[in-house]
């Protein structure tokens, strides 16, 4: 397998001499240094990657494309691989996945070990709030979040889906991306702020006031319905 330096050819045939190298480039060969390990754990668990690996060339390329997408997406350590090859070994395909599918394996894995919730668990929450915000609780600050890092993943992807028009599909990305970086916030020492619930509500005269009539109670119930059947839709 040839090195970085062969890999990262200037050109004209000749390789990259040993310069001082930038934090970027440092990163990739630290996890130079693990990769043959990487690929041999992959090779064990995705036997079909022979399959499309048959070249000396073949190889190089792979780990070129692999290890830049780790030190683009900051998987620097080995812990970080090992979590992504867990998630790996519970699949059922004999096909490699892209370095894209293992790096979010290694996320999500990451924001597990920190007790974070799922994609699948926020939106779960994100659709039960969004039907009972306004008819059960007044504020996000009423609601009853499962986690506390619920309250602040949630009530900001409602403001973006509001604001920019989002779609479900826009909506769990940006779930995803903000359990990644909550999952970096604790990890280097962050806590999650606690929920300051609001004793008495300021009138400023705006805004829509619930009340308890047939219709408001019949809206309530329509809701609660359909957070019911969203989430026995999503598992």
């Amino acid at each position: 397998m040839k090195s970085l330096a062969e890999i990262y050819d200037n050109g004209n045939g000749l390789a990259v001499k040993a310069q001082p190298v930038d934090r970027k480039t440092y990163v990739i060969n630290e996890i130079e240094k693990q990769f043959n390990q990487i690929f041999i754990a992959l090779k064990a668990v995705f036997p079909a990657i022979t399959a499309v690996i048959k070249t000396q060339s073949d190889l190089d390329t792979f780990k070129k494309q692999w290890l830049l997408s780790f030190a683009e997406n900051g998987i620097t350590t080995l812990r970080q691989f090992e979590i992504g090859m867990k998630k790996a070994r519970q699949q059922s395909t004999p096909f490699v996945p892209s370095p894209g599918q293992f790096i979010s394996w290694c996320k999500e894995g990451e924001a597990s070990d920190m007790g974070l919730p799922t994609v699948a668990q926020v939106m779960r929450e994100f659709n039960k709030y969004s039907a009972e915000i306004g008819f059960s609780c007044q504020t996000a600050e009423q609601f009853p979040w499962s986690h506390p890092v619920m309250y602040w993943i949630v009530t900001d992807l409602r403001k973006h889906m509001r604001q920019y028009n989002q779609s479900e599909f826009e909506v769990e990305k940006r779930a995803e991306m903000l359990i990644n970086r909550w999952a970096k916030k604790l990890m280097n020492g962050e806590v999650i702020p606690e929920i300051r619930i609001q004793l008495e509500e300021k009138k400023s005269g705006y805004g829509v006031y619930y009340c308890n009539s047939d219709a408001v109670n019949a809206m309530r119930e329509r809701a609660r319905e359909k957070a019911k059947r969203s989430i026995a839709e999503n598992g």
